[in-house]
């Protein structure tokens, strides 16, 4: 089998798990942040839906970070990933 780019962890948030089988946790191989909602959206359906919007970008409701660090301010085929990086996909909460 051939490696198709680093290892990587995503966390997904409970509002999320109900689309990937309920797990919080899931690791994939992708180089950028855009391959690993790709990777997640293969295998489970529905998933990218609910993190990107038409055109790739993160939706505004969506925060990214990597290794701790905000991502959400960059084009998710931007953001690159090194192998043990963890993603956190994260709704933003808003009121006051």
């Amino acid at each position: 089998m051939v490696a198709e780019g680093p290892r990587v962890q995503v966390v997904l948030p409970y509002s999320l798990r109900e689309y990937a089988k309920g797990r919080e946790l899931v690791e994939v191989q992708a180089g950028t942040l855009a391959d690993a909602v790709a990777r997640l959206s293969s295998e489970f359906p529905g998933l990218a839906y609910r993190i990107l919007d038409d055109h790739g970008r993160l939706r505004r409701y969506v925060l990214a970070f990597v290794n701790d660090e905000p991502v959400s301010d960059q084009a998710p085929d931007a953001v690159r990933l090194r192998d043990g990086d963890t993603v956190h996909i994260l709704p933003s909460v808003a009121g006051g």
